[in-house]
């Protein structure tokens, strides 16, 4: 709110000891927007003053999606501006009211009108247009409105027959040369006149994994009585929620749970959704829905180690260490696993090679980002788990490669044994974690990383640079199944063609009995071929008819 005081009423001391609304008494409230940039003009009755007294009594503390803080007050500037009067009549009105209206008594309400001109402004006449215009009634107008004053048309509002969305506008007829007729938009809103389900959008599971009971509040807001007819359970997890409390119907204007239970048997890690659809008499929601969304905790497997190849020749800018701190350090244990850090202790990031204003892979630096990760044996790899490096700058990968070795291959072996080499594109999110599942799944104890490119010129400032959050490899039940798919035998040999992973090596074996005289070892580290591997015996023993093939997993 504002104060104002005169040259005459200043003190002796400086500013703060002025006398503020002895002679000016005029003390206008504003509503600033959340808004750093644009300039907001608040218009208020003109006075003559020299010192005015800007008092601010709240901040956006609290207030939905105002963003974090409100523990500290500031303002970004202040002027005002110098405005001549006008020399004819002006009108000022705001360009829509909402009154707040009741459905069982009339409502009287007014809306201000300012005159900004050196003349007087006549009202004419007041006219009331629109979907609900004749709901509303000019209870009082003021004729004449003196230069640089206002004064207040009241209203009345008569809900018989009405709920719902209410609109109408009030016509402003005057001596204004310049609008002759202003406008007023009026909305407002009743309860409806039939039956109004209101529920939440989502609910989310709370007990990370654990049985739990959700209660989901149902409102109507109609003036007529909800019936609920039926309830219905959709979704990939839909088996695992139950009703176990539901209201047949809810009063007028009244409220009541729903109570639903949910049972985590049979699910393993990962998300958890669901959706529940409430049938009811409701004309405009006859089914209402809410989500129902969680998730179990993932296991990760641990990092031994991670090699950077920009590490050496001194192009990290932050250590690729950083990458592998894993869950409780680097991100939650719990699910969703979000983000436990950000900056220099939480990313790894390179230097800026082609400038602060340049783009870090236009031209690619003679030594690029080439990350190693060693998962310490070979281990069954279905996705790869990946945290944004960060959200105020273009810096973080936005597409990546992957390629795989084997213990046997060794930590530069990428693509000997192993030929699946995938690409993900993630978003730019520092804070959430993104699963990438793989389009099938390998084994192996090495893992490459390459950052292909990065938000440069897609959400500037940055990308002079590349990083990353966390990345992480989630354990998944990798399909390990060996199935023999046909036995050939040729003239001096036998071809053995079986379903195999990248990566593994297989154990084969053969008895012309099933076992009386044993199972011979062929070869104890035969390496897979693909998805499908062939094995040809050149040593079938003279005169067998028959002749048995076993193969396992080497080693086992």
């Amino acid at each position: 709110n504002l104060s104002f005081a005169s040259d005459a009423e200043g003190g002796a001391a400086g500013l703060g000891d002025e006398s503020y609304g002895t002679t000016i008494t005029l003390n206008p409230s504003f509503t600033a927007l959340q808004e750093d940039t644009l300039r907001q003009s608040f218009s208020f009755t003109q006075v003559d003053a020299r010192y005015v007294r800007v008092e601010a009594t709240s901040t956006y503390f609290g207030q939905p999606g105002a963003g974090a803080g409100g523990d500290r007050l500031g303002i970004g500037e202040i002027a005002f501006a110098d405005t001549e009067v006008p020399g004819e009549a002006n009108i000022i009105i705001p360009d829509s009211v909402l009154p707040t209206l009741v459905y069982d008594a009339t409502t009287d309400f007014t809306i201000s009108v300012f005159n900004s001109g050196g003349q007087e402004l006549t009202i004419s006449g007041t006219n009331l247009i629109g979907t609900n215009a004749t709901a509303f009634s000019v209870l009082g107008a003021p004729a004449i409105i003196d230069p640089t004053s206002s004064a207040d048309i009241t209203l009345q509002f008569d809900p018989a027959g009405l709920g719902g969305p209410i609109s109408a506008t009030l016509q402003i007829t005057s001596n204004d040369p310049d609008t002759p007729t202003a406008e007023v938009l009026i909305n407002s809103s009743l309860p409806a006149l039939g039956p109004d389900i209101s529920v939440p959008a989502g609910l989310a599971l709370t007990a990370a994994g654990l049985a739990e009971t959700l209660v989901i509040p149902v409102e109507n807001l109609g003036r007529a009585q909800l019936d609920i007819a039926s309830t219905n359970i959709i979704g990939p997890n839909k088996a695992n929620f139950v009703v176990t409390i539901l209201p047949a119907n809810i009063a007028a204007l009244a409220s009541d749970s729903i109570e639903i239970a949910f049972d985590p048997a049979g699910l393993s890690t990962g998300a958890i959704s669901a959706t529940f659809q409430i049938l009811s008499n409701d004309p405009d929601t006859p089914t209402a829905e809410i989500l129902f969304s969680g998730g179990i905790a993932e296991s990760f497997y641990p990092i031994s180690s991670v090699t950077s190849a920009t590490e050496p020749v001194g192009s990290d800018f932050y250590l690729a260490t950083n990458l592998i701190q894993g869950p409780g350090t680097g991100f939650d244990a719990l699910w969703p696993h979000d983000a436990l850090g950000f900056a220099q202790a939480f990313a790894w990031v390179t230097d800026a090679p082609n400038g602060g204003a340049g783009d870090y892979f236009d031209p690619v630096p003679a030594v690029r980002p080439n990350m190693v990760f060693d998962l310490g044996s070979d281990v069954g790899l279905g996705e790869i788990s990946f945290w944004g490096y960060s959200d105020n700058n273009a810096n973080g990968a936005n597409l990546f490669s992957l390629r795989f070795a084997t213990s046997a291959d060794g930590p530069n072996g990428f693509g000997t044994s192993i030929s699946y080499s995938p690409e993900f594109a993630p978003i730019q999110d520092q804070t959430q974690r993104q699963s990438f599942e793989f389009d099938q799944g390998v084994f192996a104890r090495y893992v490459e990383w390459v950052p292909l490119d990065n938000f440069f010129g897609i959400n500037p400032p940055g990308g002079d640079r590349v990083g990353a959050g966390e990345i992480a490899f989630a354990v998944r039940a990798v399909d390990n199944e060996i199935t023999i798919l046909s036995i050939v035998r040729g003239a001096d040999d036998v071809t053995l063609t079986f379903k195999s992973r990248d990566g593994l090596s297989y154990a084969i074996f053969r008895s012309p009995d099933l076992g009386e005289t044993g199972w011979q070892e062929l070869d104890d580290s035969f390496a897979s071929q693909g998805d499908e591997t062939d094995f040809v015996d050149f040593n079938v023993p003279e005169g067998i008819q028959r002749m048995f093939y076993q193969v396992r997993n080497a080693g086992e």
